[in-house]
Order: C-alpha cells, then structure tokens, then sequence
C-alpha cells in the first residue's frame, strides 16, 4: 500500500509517461488544436462547412483514434417556429423544430418551413409529407449523403450512426452531415443556468458556445419504436470548445480515461460481447462532470492518479445507478440502450474488478504494448523529455499537419494567403506559408492554356515565353517542399526540358524511395535521422528548410493543375483529386523523359523499377490503383499492348481507395482499338 508521499511521486512520473505515449509537450498539443482550426477555415467553403470532430479534432488523438468530421450544409438553417425569419435567412431553406413526440430529451423533428435557396439532391429526396406537413426523414437523409459520397469521393461508404464511415489507406474517418441551429437549443437552457461552484466553465467560454449554436444531425433515438423522422441535437463543437480549454493536466487525464478504456475493450468484448457498450464519448462526459465538481488546484501532476481515480469512480457510479446524464441534457440518459440487466451487471463487474487493483489497473489490456505500468517501471521512458526531444515532437507535429493539409491548399484559394498575412507563430507562418505556396502553384498552371502547353518553340512568341517563366517562377517555392517539386519536373517535362526533369528526379530519387505512407511513426523516424546529423533549430526558416529535405507526400493532382497529357482520362474527373505515390510518379517521368530522348536502356531501367514498385507495401498497386495504369501507359508507349492490357487490367481490378474514378477500362477499350487498327493498317501504326 502506497503513502500520499509515493502516491505523488508515482503520479509524477505517471505524467511524464502519459505525455511521452500520447502528448509530448503542451506546445504539440497546441499545435495540433490550431492545425485543426486553420484546417476548418481553410476548408469551410460558401455552402459547405466543416468541423473537426472528435479526439482528431480535440487534438487527442490516439492509436485506433478515428478521423471525424461534421459537414454542415450552411444554406439549411434551423430554428424555433415561433422565431422572426430574419432578412439575411430570407434565401435560406429554414427548418422548424417540432418534438419528437416518441424520441427521448435531445430528440426533435424538423419540420420544412421555407424551401429555398440552393437546395441539395440529397435534402429534396428526403421530404417526407405527414398530416400535410413536410418533414425531413434523417433515415433517408443519412442514406442520401452515403450514396452521394461515392461520386464525390470515389470510395464506398457505410452508415453508422448518424455518420458515414468510410476506411482509405489504413485509416478510418466518419462524416456526419448535418444543419446548422444558430441559437442555443431549449432542451438544454439548464446547462447555461447551472450553479458552478469552482467556475468551470466560464462566462466567456459559455456566450461563445452559446453564439455558436448547435447542429443537427440525421439519426434517431435507438430506443423510440420510430426513428424515421427524428434528429439528434448534437454539441459536438461546444464539446470541442470545452475540451481545448482543458488544462495541461486534465488533458493527460482524459488521456488516461481513453487508454484505460482501449486496454479493456478485448474483455468488453469477450464477456459482454459488445465492445462499445462503453465509448470514449462516456469518458469525455466523465471528465466534463469532473472538472465543473472540482476546484483547478486539484489537477495538478502530482495528483494525476487521484484525478483518474476520481474519474473512474463517478464512472462506476453511474454504471452501478444504470444512468450516464448527457452533459448538456442531463435528463438524457445515454446508458438507456445498452447498459441495463445482465449487461449493466457483467460490466459493473469488470469495472469493480479494475478498481480493486488500483494502480495495476494500469497493467490491464493489451491494445497498447507496453502498458502504462511498464513503463512507469523503465526509469528512461519515466525521466522528463529533454529540450531536444520537445523540439523533435514540436516539429513532427508541424510535419504531420503539412502531410493532412486541406484540400484547399491545392486548389485557387486566397484564404491561406489572408492566413499567412496574419500569421503569428512560427507554426502559423509555416503552415499557411505552406499553403499560401501550394495556392500559388495552382494560380500559375492555370496560365498555362492548352497551346502554349503543346508548343515547343515557345521562342518565336514572346508572351508565351513570359507566361511560361511567369508560371515557372510560380511554380518554384512550392517546389522547395520536399516531393513537391515534382510539379516543377512535370512543368519541365510538358515545356519541353528533358534534361532539367531528369535533374530533379535525380534529385529527389532517395526522398521519394522513403515515402511509406506519412505514418507519424516513420516520419518521426525521418526527423530523429535528420537530426542526428544537424542541430535543430527552432525558428521557421530553420523549420521551412529542414521540411524542404524531409517533406514526402503523394502526388495531388486537381484538374487545374500542370498534368501530364499521358493522364489526360484520369484528369479528366474534376470533382476529385488524382493522387499519385511519389515513387511511382519519379519513375513515370523517367521513363518518359529517356523515351523522348531516345535514350532506350534509360528507358528500360525505369521500366524495370517501375514493374518491382508495383507490389511495394506503400506505394504499389494495393494502396494505389494508379501504380498499376502508370505501367500500363509505358507499355502501350512501347507498342506491347497484351502486357499493357494487364497492367491495366490490375489496375481496374484494384480494391485501392478512389478506384471509382479510374478510367482503366476505357483504357482497356483503346487499346483494343489501337490492336484492331493496327491489323487493318499495319503500315501506318
């Protein structure tokens, strides 16, 4: 049995554990909330909205953490019915919120009361007309917005919940499409008035959630006979607000809360047979309570164990009472499907179970290897990281946020040049000088028309000439950041410079053969090589040039982009990105550069390196339909069209995310025409 003296010097040393496994530094976590905020301005776009959701967008993200966002449809506006429609909503469709006479607290119909504006396929295919009045079903809702993301997104999705789940490249993410309610809902007037006895939160923080409103969003209760036509009133983006104003030490915490959760997922299941009988969401809930009961002097590190503990048994009283309040509808009881019976027995069970081991709860489960108490017993793992080691994690998680960018960034957008303009930090100036770059690369190919593209002799007209250094220039801070610069040697490439793409796929040869997905474990890996050899510093020119060495990401193409005419059916799907491995896309152009210059056994080795990389764990034709076509293209060059029939063929069989927008059977379908053409006319093929 521990003293309070060794409780407090475990609790310490647990602190320091909980932010080498899941934190590192109070500055990283920052970063990462502000990657999120500047992610969610520069996505949010006239009519569709963004919100990231969740531990991604609370910035405590863990292994096994999916990616959520929130699309909120902002030409839809909900209110109250005996609310004044002002004149600024006059072009809006507006939804009225009507009870949901079979749905539990936190439940509502919504009822169409203007239908105007931009109203989308999926909002019109679920009007439901009842008693003469028209509803919104949030069942056929939720299925339109599925069935519409395939076309905008190329990948099957799946409802879950009131979301759409979708996995891609070994990661999951859940989109939740929803209405945006710009006033405070009703249900939840008691949380503004609550007596708060230690002032969490606090006014300020409270006007500003209450001023962002609420959202609704398409699912029912699961305990109603009749969810057809019910919407959940979701605060996801006030939990988010809440959870940022978290201190350091409650972060490591509900840090703690998750871990413990995952460690005994396998028992949940194997006992109950349901794993998400307990959610993360409960954990979050926990802390909510915690924090607004408890006064900010007990979160401190040195009480980190008592803080969980505290946590754990407001978890297991309500477990034991069967009723988990909502933090915002406290009448809502979220325990009311699933935690009752048998089931709210075996689990009060498990829990009791992990509250008699106290502290070697922590040795629990084996989600995490290895667990938390294992290393609370490796004297290294539980030493405080070193300056060195903060500014290592510091940078990572700039990297990491310039690997996830926004689309936005690699398509015409003033907003990040606006964001750069009023950069603060040296995160700040980074990343929206990043994506002020990438902005501009887009601005210059779209100088660049078709016949300037097609001539060679741009010498003999002076404004092409200019337009193309113009568009050079343009295109050339983009091309410092890493991998990036294979837009300059595609620009090189399609004007006519053989030699200068050669250089640059030289260059960027041993960059490209790194890329193994962005996985923050083999970036991080690429950072500590990088700074076993060189000081880092701390400043953003020093950050800018380290990620000119280091940066790796897949080649994004966007229809306005400079393209190889070679990818002229795969570009020609504008309402998606075309995204190409680096490696693959190094070796293309090498292939294509030394068949321009005649140069055959050039040609041959990248033809040879092009067929090895095509069952590379990361970037072949598993990951990467388009591996698979860019092989096809160069053996149809070469006039071998049976094995250019089977490169393509591969490619089109692919499992490979976005594989609804490859046109490899329309590749197939030519190449036959060619086959059949060359056996009419064989002198002239």
């Amino acid at each position: 049995m521990m003293n309070s003296t060794d409780s407090e010097r475990m609790s310490v040393q647990l602190s320091t554990v909980l932010e080498r496994r899941f934190l590192f530094s109070e500055e990283t976590l920052n970063i990462k909330r502000k990657a999120t905020v500047i992610r969610e301005c520069i996505s949010s776009s006239g009519e569709i909205g963004v919100i990231h959701t969740g531990s991604y967008g609370e910035g405590c993200d863990q292994k096994g953490s999916d990616t959520d966002f929130m699309f909120v449809d902002k030409n839809v506006v909900v209110m109250y019915p005996d609310q004044r429609i002002p004149r600024y909503l006059a072009n809006k469709t507006i939804l009225y919120i009507r009870e949901a006479v079979d749905g539990g607290p936190g439940y509502v119909h919504l009822e169409v009361g203007q239908l105007t504006g931009i109203v989308t396929h999926k909002l019109y295919d679920s009007l439901v007309i009842v008693n003469n009045k028209t509803f919104i079903s949030s069942d056929m809702y939720r299925e339109q917005c599925a069935k519409s993301q395939v076309p905008t997104m190329g990948m099957e999705f799946a409802t879950n919940g009131p979301s759409t789940t979708c996995s891609a490249l070994r990661n999951e993410f859940d989109i939740v499409n929803c209405f945006p309610c710009y006033i405070w809902s009703r249900e939840a007037e008691e949380w503004l008035t609550r007596p708060r006895l230690y002032g969490w939160p606090d006014q300020t923080l409270i006007e500003k959630i209450v001023k962002s409103g609420c959202h609704m969003v398409p699912v029912g209760d699961k305990c109603s006979n009749d969810t057809f036509l019910q919407w959940r009133i979701s605060f996801a983006a006030a939990e988010k607000c809440l959870v940022h104003s978290f201190s350091y030490v409650q972060v490591k915490v509900y840090a703690l809360l998750k871990y413990f959760l995952k460690q005994i997922k396998k028992t949940l299941k194997e006992t109950i047979g349901d794993d998400d009988i307990l959610c993360s969401y409960f954990m979050k809930t926990v802390m909510f309570y915690a924090i607004e009961d408890t006064t900010e002097i007990f979160w401190q590190d040195k009480n980190i164990f008592y803080c969980f503990w505290f946590c754990f048994n407001i978890l297991i009283g309500w477990v034991r009472a069967g009723f988990c309040p909502n933090y915002f509808i406290p009448a809502n009881n979220m325990f009311k499907r699933k935690v009752h019976g048998l089931h709210q027995q075996m689990l009060l069970c498990i829990l009791e179970h992990c509250h008699q081991k106290k502290w070697l709860c922590l040795s629990l489960g084996n989600f995490f290897k290895p667990s938390i108490w294992e290393d609370l017993c490796d004297t290294n793992l539980s030493r405080p990281l070193s300056e060195q080691e903060r500014l290592l994690h510091r940078h990572h998680a700039m990297f990491e946020a310039l690997i996830h960018s926004p689309y936005n960034f690699h398509r015409r957008d003033i907003k990040a040049f606006d964001l750069l303009s009023v950069s603060k930090s040296d995160f700040d100036e980074v990343y929206t000088y990043f994506g002020a770059m990438c902005n501009l690369r887009c601005i210059a190919s779209e100088l660049i028309s078709e016949d300037v593209l097609n001539s060679r002799d741009i010498s003999s007209n002076k404004n092409r000439y200019t337009n193309l250094r113009k568009c050079r220039y343009w295109i050339s801070p983009n091309a410092l950041m890493g991998t990036d610069v294979m837009h300059l040697a595609t620009f090189h490439f399609m004007t006519g410079n053989f030699i200068k793409c050669l250089e640059i796929c030289r260059q960027v040869r041993k960059l490209v053969s790194c890329y193994n997905g962005g996985f923050p474990l083999s970036l991080y890996s690429t950072l500590q090589q990088h700074y076993l050899c060189h000081r880092p510093g701390g400043g953003s020119i020093e950050i800018l040039q380290i990620l000119c060495k280091i940066y790796i990401n897949v080649i994004a193409l966007s229809h306005i982009d400079v393209s190889l005419s070679h990818l002229c059916l795969e570009m020609s799907m504008k309402s998606t990105f075309l995204y190409i491995p680096p490696l693959p896309y190094v070796l293309f152009l090498n292939f294509l550069c030394y068949h321009e210059l005649g140069n055959t056994s050039g040609r041959d080795e990248a033809l040879r390196n092009l067929i090895q990389v095509q069952h590379d764990k990361y970037q072949g034709g598993q990951l990467y339909w388009i591996t698979n076509t860019l092989l096809g293209i160069c053996y149809q060059i070469l006039g071998d069209f049976h094995m250019a029939i089977r490169a393509y063929l591969e490619s089109a069989q692919s499992k490979s995310p976005y594989r609804y927008f490859n046109p490899a059977i329309d590749r197939i379908a030519i190449v036959y025409l060619c086959m059949y053409a060359s056996q009419l006319y064989p002198n002239t093929m």
